[in-house]
């Protein structure tokens, strides 16, 4: 009996366990073939292609086969043209249904771009970047244009940014009204604006971080068309552009037709201001700027004789460093600061203005019995109150262009050039002196190179040495004996590239980097034709980028919406197919012509 009763709890405690396995639909089963096959698109309603789509209250419904999801809709799902409020989405059963808040405008064609936002349920298999074409009047617009978009100094792609073509060509347009068409680049930087009709168009790209639409030049970046551009290419099934392109179909992404190029900047802030003003050393303080080339009038520490200041712009003259350089000036903890300058005000003009800042001098917390207990272990003296450290920099591969770069904390007032040595050590073990010309730097007083003035030698060790009190700075402050050595590279398998430029009109800036861009290699500054050298170079691939620096200060000054300024020009230099990445092997002198009027046409 009892053997029953436990024979008859089994079989129902199967049974329920049956049941609820089916009954649990939302469960894939174990095992089995994983699904890689996308979610199809079943039926589009209305059909894609709708004219007289109602302006209000209408909407969208795509029905799959299986369940799917939305992934990132606020992101990935937009309108075009934009709407004051973005379209409402939503999942009922197999379908995605789309609402629009806000009524739409007559007469008007539309497109509904869901990018790579739908998936299925289960795998998360992405459907097709889908679009959905329909109109408000009585037919579809159907040009199109197409670019790339990339970063002006690193002219790397940028993905979603908003492409912004504006029926309304006034300056406040990008600022304040919603735009004509839009379109977001994808991961290629590439781009293509659909169903536009054949009108002039003004054409602006920014990162829209906000989604609002609108360029925000504080937190944004930008790019703009020079001209105005009236599109003429009409949307024909079978154009590459229209293709459906995988991320990871690097080949096909790359040939698809580009009608424009677009150059991503970030803009100097419109209103100048004074950002912070701090106490970086004790006879010293900095003072930040919001926009360059700042108009300052006076400045001057409050019971402080101004012939005691020296005082230092940076190369963009966006921050200022004024330092206390009579020793005779006895300085507290804390400063009055007063800046007379010209501020934006608000009106949006430039007026005098007096700002007073207080700075504090923190001092450093010394632990002095640890300090105590080091010297006691290492054996090391403590150091003098009036030495004056400094940097030594040295880099094999910028050696023979740049030499050895000496970075001081404070500017000097004496330097006995005698009392620095350049010497060299062969292979072999001869030592000798070398020739060195002293090169300060144009900007910073602070900084000075020590150049070769003879012919360097591969396997050498150059040594850069200062005697004691080589170096004065203006707190009276002297160098202890110090060195640094450098020692020139004798690897048969490290190859040479060779620039032959020609067609060289002003400045230019000469860059070998790794293909990201974010790594430099050796820089040249230019204003003529020149032979370039770029020694030491290990196998492996490599960019050539050149800017056009038009002023000539060194450095890539950005561009200007309102001005219609573009950012001083950076190109890649192609090789004779058109490739931007040189790839170099070991053991190798490659010499390459390099026209610059062809890349700066």
């Amino acid at each position: 009996m009892k053997r029953d009763k436990i024979i008859a709890v089994a079989v129902m405690a199967l049974t329920f366990a049956f049941c609820f396995s089916c009954a649990n639909t939302t469960t894939p089963p174990m095992g089995g073939i994983k699904d890689t096959i996308p979610p199809q698109l079943l039926k589009v309603l209305p059909d894609s292609g709708r004219v007289h789509f109602p302006i209000k209250e209408g909407s969208v419904e795509l029905k799959f086969n299986e369940y799917v999801v939305l992934n990132e809709p606020l992101k990935n799902i937009y309108i075009s043209p934009p709407l004051s409020k973005s379209p409402e989405t939503k999942i009922r059963g197999k379908s995605i249904i789309v609402s629009f808040p806000s009524n739409l405008d007559s007469a008007t064609t539309y497109t509904l771009n869901f990018g790579r936002s739908i998936a299925d349920n289960n795998e998360g298999n992405l459907f097709g970047a889908y679009v959905y074409p329909f109109s408000t009047g009585s037919y579809i617009d159907s040009l199109m244009c197409s670019g790339t978009i990339v970063n002006s100094q690193s002219l790397l792609p940028v993905s979603n940014a908003t492409i912004a073509f504006y029926k309304d060509h006034s300056d406040s347009s990008l600022f304040n009204t919603l735009p004509s068409s839009i379109a977001k680049s994808d991961k290629f930087g590439y781009f293509l604006v659909r169903n536009i009709s054949s009108v002039p168009y003004r054409v602006f790209a920014f990162t829209d971080k906000n989604n609002n639409n609108k360029y925000d030049p504080e937190g944004e970046e930008v790019a703009f068309l020079d001209t105005l551009l009236t599109p003429a290419n009409i949307m024909r099934a079978g154009l590459k552009e229209l293709i459906q392109v995988d991320e990871k179909d690097t080949l096909t992404a790359m040939t698809r037709p580009s009608e424009l190029n677009l150059y991503l900047f970030k803009e100097d802030p419109a209103k100048q201001f004074i950002r912070e003003a701090k106490r970086l050393q004790h006879r010293m303080a900095y003072v930040k700027f919001s926009t360059p080339e700042a108009k300052v009038l006076s400045v001057k520490y409050k019971g402080i004789d101004s012939s005691s200041l020296l005082k230092e712009f940076n190369i963009r003259r966006d921050s200022l460093v004024i330092w206390i350089k009579d020793t005779s000036v006895i300085v507290s903890d804390t400063l009055n600061l007063e800046v007379k300058y010209m501020k934006t005000d608000s009106l949006n003009n430039l007026s005098p203005f007096t700002e007073d800042f207080r700075l504090v001098y923190t001092r450093p917390k010394r632990d002095t019995q640890r300090e105590m207990r080091n010297r006691s272990e290492t054996g090391i003296k403590e150091k003098r109150a009036d030495l004056l450290e400094f940097e030594m920099k040295a880099d094999a591969t910028l050696f023979e262009t740049e030499g050895i770069k000496l970075i001081f904390p404070s500017p000097l007032v004496q330097f006995l050039s005698d009392s620095l040595k350049l010497e060299y050590k062969a292979p072999r073990g001869e030592i000798g002196k070398m020739k060195y010309k002293i090169v300060r730097d144009s900007v910073y007083s602070r900084i000075m190179s020590i150049m070769p003035a003879e012919r360097v030698l591969p396997g050498y060790e150059y040594t850069l040495r200062a005697s004691t009190s080589t170096f004065k700075d203006i707190y009276k402050q002297t160098n202890d004996s110090s060195f640094v050595t450098v020692k020139l590279p004798n690897d048969n398998a490290l190859s040479k590239l060779i620039l032959d430029i020609k067609g060289a009109e002003g400045f230019y800036i000469v860059d070998l980097t790794n293909i990201t861009r974010d790594k430099v290699f050796r820089s040249y500054k230019i204003n003529k034709d020149s032979k370039l050298e770029f020694p030491y170079l290990q196998k492996g691939e490599y960019s050539i980028r050149i800017t056009q620096d038009i002023n000539g200060n060194g450095i890539i000054d950005t561009g200007n919406v309102l001005l219609k300024r573009q950012p001083e020009k950076v190109r890649l230099y192609p090789l004779s197919d058109g490739a931007t990445i040189i790839t170099i092997p070991e053991s190798v002198e490659l010499l390459q012509s390099v026209d610059l009027k062809s890349i700066f046409k």
